[in-house]
């Protein structure tokens, strides 16, 4: 199976400067912007990874679908049965699988495609676990109403905020991590593990709050093709896609700049 890798960074020029930043204790608007930028060409290429948008398929169809009569169909089609439906734990572990199957049998898997994965299977396990009741093992139509739930228009948009917040933060990471340990110890940036950690979650809050473009972006999108237009094909789903993670990514450098 080919395994596409994102590109080094630290030989390139635009990574100096984000190791200058670090360097020089920058505040998180600018080494992220920076990390952005560093990283545009790499990313806007993984962003056309099969892998990439099937799970943004999922993340559009799955809740219509678990509002539809089909749904046990739908499932059955992804290689899973109504089984997944018995916790939120099962449903993410079946999802995750299909997830698996669908990158053997395009003979590809992307870094990105991978952190995708797991922002996707991460929030909506974090979604079923907030809006089930936690004492009591949830019945499998309680799981499925919960996940059909997020094909309203609000709903839909701040999951995808969500998913796309923690995809920017594990694509960011995913080059500044090897970087912040030649940081980390006495006399540098982060002297203890605990402000290396302190910086990660600011790291995580800074592309939440530039996700905020993807939710307004994918409210409008998913008001005119799904309810309006019904226009809910492979191709649209992918230049929802491929637009948003462009939009958040854009963001993040407008920041550097206020």
């Amino acid at each position: 199976m080919g395994h596409i890798r994102l590109g080094v960074l630290p030989k390139s020029r635009k990574w100096q400067q984000v190791v200058g930043l670090l360097r020089f204790g920058a505040d998180i608007n600018a080494v992220a912007s920076a990390a952005a930028l560093a990283a545009e060409k790499d990313l806007a290429n993984a962003s056309k990874d099969p892998l990439f948008h099937f799970v943004a398929k999922l993340l559009v169809e799955l809740p219509l679908a678990a509002r539809s009569p089909g749904f046990s169909d739908y499932l059955s089609q992804l290689g899973l049965s109504d089984n997944i439906l018995t916790s939120p734990a099962a449903f993410a572990a079946g999802i995750s699988n299909a997830i698996d199957d669908y990158a053997f049998a395009t003979g590809q898997r992307s870094d990105l495609g991978e952190m995708a994965q797991m922002a996707f299977v991460e929030n909506i396990t974090r979604q079923l676990n907030r809006s089930l009741p936690g004492l009591f093992q949830p019945e499998p139509g309680e799981v499925r109403r919960e996940i059909g739930k997020l094909s309203g228009g609000k709903e839909f948009a701040a999951f995808t905020r969500s998913f796309f917040a923690s995809l920017t933060y594990k694509s960011l990471d995913y080059y500044l991590s090897r970087e912040l340990a030649n940081h980390t110890g006495d006399g540098e940036r982060f002297e203890t593990d605990k402000q290396r950690s302190a910086f990660e979650h600011a790291l995580s809050s800074h592309a939440f709050e530039a996700s905020r473009i993807v939710e307004e972006y994918a409210g409008g999108w998913y008001g005119k093709n799904v309810w309006q237009n019904s226009n809910l094909t492979d191709e649209t789903i992918q230049g929802f896609s491929s637009f948003a993670f462009k939009k958040i990514r854009k963001e993040l450098g407008r920041r550097r700049e206020l």
